[in-house]
């Protein structure tokens, strides 16, 4: 098994999560905890999801519960850089019509300029 880490970086106006290694049942509550340290009222959130090697549903529940909170706060969740069997899970699961997904993170960052610039 993978270890999970991850990280992230402030931007204005936007939280950039980065997550690395396996997002299971094992790890997530890890990721939940990260998450309430981090995230900012009002910012949107990115995650950086590339360097996932797997993830299944309770990870994906951490995932979703955070866009969840990001709407709530009034922000916008975007998920970038699914690859492989995280990638297949989003897929079958429909999250995408809950939280947009982009190919790379620059891609996510460039439609949060063009929200805000709208």
């Amino acid at each position: 098994m993978e270890e999970l880490t991850f990280t992230h970086r402030r931007l204005p106006g936007t939280t950039v999560v980065v997550a690395r290694g396996e997002l299971d049942a094992g790890t997530a509550r890890n990721l939940e905890a990260f998450l309430a340290e981090v995230l900012h009222d009002g910012d949107d959130l990115v995650f950086d999801l590339a360097g996932l090697t797997f993830m299944d549903t309770s990870g994906l529940g951490v995932i979703l519960a955070a866009g969840e909170r990001t709407r709530r706060l009034g922000g916008t969740p975007r998920l970038a850089g699914l690859r492989g069997g995280p990638a297949r899970v989003v897929a079958l699961t429909g999250v995408a019509s809950a939280i947009p997904v982009h190919d790379t993170v620059e891609d996510a960052l460039v439609t949060v300029v063009a929200a805000v610039a709208s």
